[in-house]
């Protein structure tokens, strides 16, 4: 299958190196002239024209959402009769205006992979990142038409083990949850630490916690402000228990503190149990 991919940054690069060691025929481009280049010296990608897009099997858009919709915008006239995917963290805003511009032969089906590492760009590209993780498609039909058919087995070639198919709705409610809170837990964290004070006095709990504050940050403010009603409202609720633990501790009600601390140790071992 001859695959065009749009980025060749952290993820983009990791798609098409893997893929490529699985026999699909990889071509790509990058904003920075520099890595394709690169890309295609390495043996990453086999060749980075754009007229390549025009008779690709599958496209995929691994830029950040708003320059995806913007490539499309930029590129129309390469869209023909592909298949077309993208890698985003956010769904509903993105999915919304790419199909108000793409022609109707285009077959759209988008995927989140749950994958990902503390550093970004080319130079960074992990074709191990993905095994065993979840893989996310964002699709509501019980059957499987032949493009999701498609985006499944390139999942299972780059090695995800759980594919579930999800709303977008659902997917930007779940993602405020798993990834984007937990990820702002993680700043807001290291914004309020001094460092002097904390360096010498940390465990396990604070670096495990805090890994994922070494972000990359333009992309994330745009996930963050992307999907900012469900944020917005998945924040608050985290406030909100939150305060409620604080009253618990302010007013010494050990019982109702430990019947907390007990059921989120239920909820952890339940989880752990179903991820396995």
């Amino acid at each position: 299958m001859k695959v065009f991919i749009v980025g060749l940054g952290l993820m983009g690069s990791s798609y098409a190196e893997k893929l490529k060691i699985k026999g699909y025929e990889i071509f790509g481009i990058d904003k920075d002239i520099s890595i394709q280049e690169k890309a295609f010296k390495d043996g990453v990608i086999k060749g980075f024209r754009m007229d390549d897009m025009l008779d690709s099997e599958l496209i995929i858009l691994a830029l950040y959402p708003k320059e995806n919709v913007k490539f499309v915008e930029d590129h129309l006239k390469y869209f023909n009769h592909q298949i077309l995917t993208d890698i985003s963290g956010t769904k509903t805003h993105q999915m919304d205006s790419l199909e108000k511009i793409l022609p109707k032969s285009i077959r759209y089906v988008s995927h989140h992979p749950m994958a990902g590492r503390e550093k970004s760009g080319y130079d960074n590209r992990d074709i191990q990142m993905f095994e065993g993780a979840n893989f996310l498609i964002i699709d509501e039909d019980p059957t499987d038409r032949l493009e999701v058919s498609i985006i499944k087995k390139m999942a299972m070639d780059l090695g995800f083990k759980k594919i579930t198919k999800i709303s977008k709705e659902k997917h930007d409610q779940l993602i405020a949850h798993t990834s984007q809170l937990t990820h702002l837990l993680a700043v807001n964290l290291m914004l309020i630490d001094n460092l002097e004070e904390t360096k010498n006095a940390t465990g396990d709990s604070f670096r495990d916690l805090t890994r994922i504050a070494k972000i990359n940050e333009r992309m994330w403010a745009q996930l963050f402000i992307d999907n900012k009603n469900v944020l917005i409202e998945t924040v608050d609720r985290f406030i909100e228990s939150l305060e409620s633990l604080k009253s618990n501790i302010l007013n010494e009600e050990q019982e109702l503190l430990e019947s907390k601390l007990k059921a989120s140790k239920e909820r952890r071992i339940k989880f752990d149990e179903h991820s396995t």
